[in-house]
Formats: C-alpha cells, structure tokens, sequence
C-alpha cells in the first residue's frame, strides 16, 4: 500500500499556497501525467500497486460502520464495485472508493482488486472524485461538500460552475468562498474548514452565530467520532450494552442529560414498545 506523503507547513520561501498539500499534490500528478504512461492498463491491480492521495481525491472523512458494512460484503459477495484510478506514468492513483481499498486491506485481500480507469486528466479526476462522492451510498454532509467546494477553490484550477457541480455547494456560495480567500491571502491555505475561514475572514466575530455554533458542534463531533472510531474501531457499535455501561461510568450524574439529547437522534418508528428512555 502506497500512501503521498505529507510536506512541512512552510516550505523555504515558496509560500502558504506551495505548501498546501492538494496543490503540491495536483501539481506531481501534471507533472507525471507528461511523461511515458503504462501501456496496458490491467482491471485488477495489487493493494501494493494502488497509490491513495486522500488530500487530494478523499471529499469526505471515513466511516468506521460503512467500512465494517463493506468488510462483511466483501465475505459474502467476495468483491465490492470496481475502484476508480487514474493511471498516471506507471502508477494507480486511487480517485474514488477510499472505503473499499480499506475494506479490502481489513479483509486481507491485497491482490486482484478490481478497478476501472477514469480517462481525464487529474483536473478533471479531482471534480469526479467529489461527484461520485456526492452520488455514493454514504453521501457527503452539509459541512463535507462545503469544505470539499473551499478545498477546490484554494486548489484555484476549476471554474465556479464545476466547483458547484463536484461539490453540490451553490454557485454563490462557491463565489463567497472566492471572495473569503481573496480576503484572507495567502492565510487562506491555512484553513481547511469553511465556516472557519469564513469567520476569520468577518473578522472572528465574538459570539458565534447559530450557524457557526451548529458547525463548531458538527466538527467537534466527528473529531471525537473520527477518535473513538479508531481507538475501538466498531466494537462499541457491535457490544451496545457494554457501551452502554461503559458511558454510566463515563458520564457518572449527567448520563440522564445524555439520554435526553439522544432522543433527537433515533427516530420514533426505531423505538421498540420497551425503548424508552
């Protein structure tokens, strides 16, 4: 398994935006993509000869339940729907199916994956990366697709209506963060969260608006959401009662208030006759 690198925060004298890991990213693969490229192009490749560039072609942070739902197809059907890679000189750039190269590597299946071939250029496969994405059976949040539409507008190489399209952000919207990243210069690569950039950009306003605070709870969410996922993978969703306990002894007095909130969460039609809080 191949993994891009990360670069330093700064590089020399080059600046904020040479040192923005997408560019820098983008950039190699134009590069690549002017010398000799493979002559045959296989429909299936080793996990070894598939390299991922998430910072790059990944619109969306991963789920630990839609990988451990892929692992457990991939023991019933024995192969999911074919990666999409773009071939680039000798190598697989992986462009959609994040989840399922990982699904893969749980499996132990590291060999014979299948895989199609997107036929654009890199430009182009970055917009497909964020479409499939946006049409895939775990489809990107509000705050995903936004965050998506400011990382291709700092990328600078698409036009507005293709940013809109790939992100499912609007058009305005898109030339909002346009204009935040004109303000804020070259700070603006700084920022990987839109409504972030967005509020540094207002001037970081002191008391955050209803929105801004529905996307500061998102965010700090899915960090802790992205921390449990991989201290525990999904054996907290397997075991519910011990994860139960486990938060009695985590929350101590305040479980009741956890309990009250959890009731937005579940529907009415999902509660048994003996569910109730």
């Amino acid at each position: 398994m191949e993994v891009a690198n990360a670069v330093p925060a700064i590089i020399g004298d080059a600046g904020a935006e040479s040192a923005f890991e997408p560019v820098r990213l983008l950039a190699e693969l134009v590069d690549a993509a002017k010398g000799e490229q493979r002559h045959t192009q296989p429909d299936r490749l080793a996990m070894s000869e598939i390299t991922r560039m998430p910072d790059l072609f990944q619109p969306r942070g991963m789920s630990e339940k839609h990988i451990g739902d892929l692992v457990r197809a991939i023991k019933i059907a024995g192969e999911l729907d074919p990666l999409t890679v773009l071939a680039i000189g000798q190598r697989a750039i992986l462009v959609d199916g994040h989840h399922r190269i990982e699904a893969y590597d749980r499996a132990g299946i590291l060999a014979d994956i299948p895989v199609k071939y997107f036929p654009g250029t890199p430009q182009e496969a970055v917009l497909e990366a964020g479409m499939a994405n946006s049409k895939a059976k775990l489809p990107m949040s509000g705050q995903e697709r936004q965050d998506y539409a400011w990382r291709l507008v700092l990328l600078g190489k698409h036009s507005k209506a293709e940013i809109a399209t790939a992100s499912g952000a609007s058009t305005s919207q898109v030339a909002n963060m346009r204009t935040v990243k004109r303000k804020l210069g070259q700070s603006a690569f700084g920022y990987q969260s839109w409504w972030r950039a967005r509020l540094d950009a207002q001037g970081g306003a002191d008391e955050l608006s209803e929105d801004d605070r529905e996307e500061w709870k998102r965010e700090m969410a899915g960090n802790f959401a992205d921390r449990l996922a991989k201290e525990f993978s999904t054996k907290l969703a397997e075991k519910p009662e011990i994860a139960a306990m486990a938060f009695d002894t985590y929350f101590g007095r305040r479980l009741p208030e956890l309990v009250q909130v959890l009731r937005a969460y579940v529907a009415e039609d999902e509660l048994g006759p003996s569910d109730e809080f």
